[in-house]
């Protein structure tokens, strides 16, 4: 695979490739007919993705006229390549910002609707892997020229725009609404695990020997377990580094703690909750965390947090994310 820098000579419908490393060295590609101010309807544009499984890169690339591979890094700049190349042609469809180039005198409004379905459903691949199609809508009073709501889509765009002025050297606007999404196939089937309601005490024990650690993603059934952690680090005294500490403390100070609050109770616990919680600006090691504190209702993302952490894909995945990751 080779790199050039590209020149498109829209007069005698060329392009110019010059080697990246050699600029003496060109390539001529003649995409259309060469005589001046001549029609041309036979420029075609196909796009397609390609995946290297070597280097682990996505590529977006597009075949112009059936013979020519071109190999860009992004979908955008297949974009722009793909709209210059459409500039060959005399007779153009734009949608949105993209072009597609189209041969009135053989294409029917069916077959025109479908080839922007398709090159759609490559280009949303490429973005962010949506290639199911939910929804595909032509708004035909929005396009420009308008089109009747009950013109046969079976009619050639011949028939539909030969009455417009300079047809056929003139570009077409039509209003395309589409969604896409994610087929089930490129997804993780898993079942979610249920919750264990009752832990006996005897689980709960932390040996002597053992260096007690907080876990802030308990259950309600796991409470006793913060309870005996609370009190073995109020006789030893030792320092609390408690992730969700530092989290709920960068919030607040942040004042953010409106976010972490329902809205029904929000304008009358807000103060009430930072003083229950023992908020101090300066320390966030003053915070308090009991089982009032850690209530599903009144700070709602902790029942997020809970889930998201102990779901079976997050298991699936090696437990990577930390608090700042769910909570993102």
């Amino acid at each position: 695979m080779e790199e050039y820098f590209i020149l498109f000579d829209y007069e005698y419908r060329r392009i110019v490739l010059f080697d990246g490393s050699n600029k003496l060295k060109i390539i001529k590609l003649q995409v259309g007919n060469p005589k001046k101010l001549s029609l041309e309807f036979n420029v075609h544009i196909k796009h397609y993705n390609y995946h290297s499984k070597r280097k682990c890169v996505k590529y977006c690339n597009l075949i112009l006229n059936h013979c020519w591979r071109f190999r860009t890094k992004d979908y955008g700049s297949r974009d722009n390549l793909s709209n210059c190349c459409s500039e060959f042609n005399s007779f153009q469809i734009m949608y949105s910002t993209n072009k597609e180039p189209l041969n009135p005198y053989s294409m029917t409004l069916k077959q025109g609707l479908q080839h922007l379905q398709d090159q759609l459903k490559i280009r949303q691949q490429s973005i962010n892997g949506e290639d199911k199609l939910i929804m595909f809508k032509c708004n035909f009073d929005e396009c420009k020229p308008q089109i009747q709501s009950n013109m046969n889509k079976n009619v050639l765009l011949n028939d539909i725009y030969k009455h417009l002025p300079y047809y056929p050297n003139i570009q077409i606007h039509w209003k395309i609404d589409f969604m896409f999404m994610v087929s089930y196939k490129h997804t993780i089937s898993i079942q979610r695990a249920e919750i264990p309601k009752i832990i006996s005490n005897e689980d709960a024990i932390i040996p002597p020997n053992q260096k007690s650690t907080f876990n802030p993603l308990l259950y309600k059934c796991d409470i006793h377990q913060l309870k005996i952690f609370l009190n073995k680090t109020c006789l030893t005294k030792e320092k609390s580094d408690n992730n969700l500490k530092l989290l709920l403390h960068e919030v607040i100070k942040n004042n953010c703690l409106c976010d972490l609050i329902p809205k029904e109770i929000l304008s009358t616990r807000k103060k009430v909750i930072e003083q229950q919680i023992g908020y101090n600006k300066e320390n966030e090691d003053k915070l308090i965390l009991n089982d009032k504190i850690l209530n599903d209702k009144i700070l709602t993302i902790l029942n997020e947090l809970k889930i998201l952490y102990h779901d079976d894909i997050h298991k699936k995945m090696g437990y990577p994310l930390e608090l700042h990751h769910i909570c993102a």
